[in-house]
Formats: C-alpha cells, structure tokens, sequence
C-alpha cells in the first residue's frame, strides 16, 4: 500500500506545485517586495511641498541597504529575509531645507505582516512598530538570540492588537511618539514585555516666541499649530528633544531648553 500510495502522491505533485506557485499568501515563494509608502500628511506638504524618501531594509544576506529618491520617482523593489520579522523605514526629508532624514518621524512595515502580494506597504503606524523593533534589537546581546524577546521572535501581531485597543492612554493612542521606545525596548529585553509600560513621558507646558506660520511636530500624527498673535507659541515639551518645522525655520525644544534656527 505504500508504494501505492507514493505513486499516487507523484502523480499528484505537478498539481500541488502549480497551486503553491499561484498562491500570493505563500511569502516565501517571493523574491523581493516594492515598499509603499504613505501619503504624506496634508500640512506637511502644504508647509514643506514635495519629500524625498530615504529607505531602509534589512537584505537577504542581513546587511542594513537604503535608496533615496523623490517622492514620485518610485521606490526599486527590495530583497527581505524570508524566515523572520524585519522592520522597513521610509524617512522623508527635504535636503533644500535642511531637514535630513531622521528629523521627521519614519513610516515603516514589518515584513512579512505588511506584505501584499509583491507589495510592501508601509504606514505612520508602522514606523512606530520599526523602530521598536530597532530598539528591542540594540537592547539585545548574544544570550537573547533565541529569546522571544528578540524583534524577530516577538509577538507582534499581539503587540499591533495592543497599540490599537482600549488598554493604553489616549494620549499614546493620539501619537505613539510620545512614548520612550527606547526605554520600552531596554526593559522588555531585560524581563519581558509589560504593555503597562507603553505611557506617555512626563511633558510640560512651555511657550516659546516664534515667528508666525503653521508648525509642524515632527510625529505625522499631530496636527499642525499657528503662531497665534501674541506670538508665543504653547507647546507641550519633555525631557526627550522634540521638533517642530515651519517654512520659516526649525525649533527644537525640551525641558532643558530650545533653541530656533530659521533656514
């Protein structure tokens, strides 16, 4: 019967391939992935008009890769490894103005969870989810490889469920930058993921004179503020530098202090 049985299995085989081939869920099968990134927001481009992008991904081999191009150019396909969660960024940055990628917060995806088909698409959500994942790595050494803690090993569509649900503030579900990633990312890897920990940092109120004009945070998900006539500008600062951008210049500030440079 068994040799019945493998005869009838090779007969079978062609068919099965040809499924396996034609079905888009099976990641593996893939080679590269075009990333996709997100609209930017409508005060970002009103303010500061066209972005570049700069991407960044992990290659097949492990080795950090980017590309940089406008906006409209249209992001090259990439090669991703195909056994673990990596992180994808998308910084924009407008180089004519002086903001460099990393001033503005990223968008980003993890692969294979944001894959569809031979798309990568990227969100504002998602650069959150990269740069923890980022945080959680750097945190790590040697003795946590095969650790779930590790990025890879971690529970992130549980984590996704968690930053999206009803157990942490408002405040984190308005902008999760207000959350100290890096600190989230150093105690998770010491004794384990704690959502308790996902808060807010203490901030305090300042006001700062600044000429007039929209302001914008660095965080896509913080709508812009006017100068208003007094021209003092009310901002919410922590101990962590914050940024805001205007056509007029750059302002960044924290309980330390700030500092304003026009363009």
């Amino acid at each position: 019967m068994k040799y019945r049985f493998f005869a009838d299995f090779l007969v079978l085989l062609p068919a099965l391939l040809t499924l396996l081939l034609s079905c888009e869920d099976v990641q593996q099968l893939r080679s590269s992935y075009k990333p996709v990134p997100p609209a930017l927001p409508g005060d970002w481009s009103a303010v500061l008009g066209e972005a570049n992008w700069r991407v960044e991904w992990i290659g097949e081999e492990g080795s950090w890769h980017e590309w940089e191009g406008k906006q409209g150019a249209g992001v090259p396909s990439i090669n991703l490894i195909q056994t673990q969660t990596t992180p994808v960024f998308a910084w924009p940055f407008w180089p004519e103005l002086g903001l460099d990628p990393g001033i503005m917060r990223p968008s980003g995806a993890l692969f294979p969870w944001d894959a569809y088909g031979g798309d990568l698409r990227l969100s504002w959500e998602g650069g959150v989810d990269a740069v923890f994942w980022k945080e959680l790595a750097a945190a790590g050494g040697p003795d946590t490889a095969k650790n779930e803690r590790f990025p890879w090993l971690f529970d992130w569509p549980r984590f996704r469920e968690i930053m999206a649900g009803k157990d942490i503030g408002d405040a984190v579900r308005q902008d999760p930058w207000v959350v100290d990633w890096r600190e989230v990312g150093r105690k998770t890897v010491e004794s384990g993921f704690d959502r308790r920990r996902i808060k807010a940092m203490k901030s305090t109120e300042v006001e700062i004179p600044l000429p007039a004009g929209l302001w914008l945070s660095s965080s896509p998900f913080v709508s812009a503020l006017e100068t208003p006539v007094s021209g003092r500008l009310t901002l919410e600062v922590t101990d962590a530098v914050g940024v805001w951008v205007s056509a007029g210049g750059i302002l960044k500030a924290s309980t330390s202090g700030w500092i304003f440079r026009p363009w």
